[in-house]
C-alpha cells in the first residue's frame, strides 16, 4: 500500500479474505494502517471481502469497479488472479487504469498477465517455525499462546506500474 501511495495512487481498494481468518484480518489491518500513516482517506466502499478463492475475488473486483479504484491490494495471489481477470474483462488496463498488488508470491504471480507485484512471505521458514512451535506446545503446553510475525518483502513486477524499489 505504501508503494502504491508513492506511485500517486489514492483510491486504493482492498479485496481481503473472510473476517473469520486471522491472516485476512492482519492484512486488512496493515492496509488500513498504511493508508492512515500516509494520510490517505479510508473509503469503506473500497473494502470488499472474498474467501481466498479466485472466483470470490473476480466477483469482488466487479463490485469494486463500481467505486472507481485506481489501485487494489488483494490479500492473496490466488485472489489477485481473479481480480486481474475481472479487470481484463471490464476493459481496464493494468496498471494504467488500476494497479494491482497481491500477497504470497506464489509461482503463478510471476507468470500472470501482467506479472503480479506481490508481497513475498517466507513460506519455508513459516513451515519450519510451525513444526518447532507444535513440538514446543506438545512438550511444554499451550500456555502462554504464541504469535510470531515474520518479515515480508515487496516483489515489484509490472502490475503496479513501477519497477522502482519499494
Amino acid at each position: 500500500v505504501t508503494h502504491l501511495v508513492r506511485l500517486g495512487r489514492r483510491r486504493i481498494g482492498l479485496i481481503t479474505g473472510p473476517s473469520s481468518s486471522l491472516a485476512a484480518e492482519d492484512r486488512k489491518r496493515g492496509f488500513l494502517n498504511a493508508l492512515l500513516e500516509r494520510r490517505v482517506p479510508v473509503d469503506e466502499d473500497l473494502i470488499i471481502h472474498g474467501d481466498f478463492t479466485e472466483n470470490s475475488s473476480y466477483e469482488a473486483m466487479q463490485r469494486l469497479l463500481l467505486h472507481e479504484p485506481d489501485a487494489v491490494f488483494v490479500a492473496s495471489d490466488t485472489m489477485a488472479l481473479g481480480a486481474l481477470r475481472a479487470l481484463r474483462e471490464a476493459g481496464k488496463g493494468v496498471p494504467s487504469d488500476v494497479a494491482v498488488v497481491g500477497f504470497d508470491d506464489l509461482p503463478q504471480a510471476a507468470t500472470a498477465d501482467p506479472p503480479l507485484t506481490t508481497i513475498r512471505q517466507p513460506i519455508q521458514r513459516t513451515g519450519a517455525l510451525a513444526v518447532e512451535m507444535l513440538i514446543d506446545i506438545l512438550e511444554n503446553g499451550a500456555d502462554p499462546p504464541r504469535r510470531i510475525i515474520l518479515p515480508t518483502e515487496l516483489v515489484i513486477r509490472d502490475s503496479c506500474g513501477s519497477r522502482l524499489v519499494g
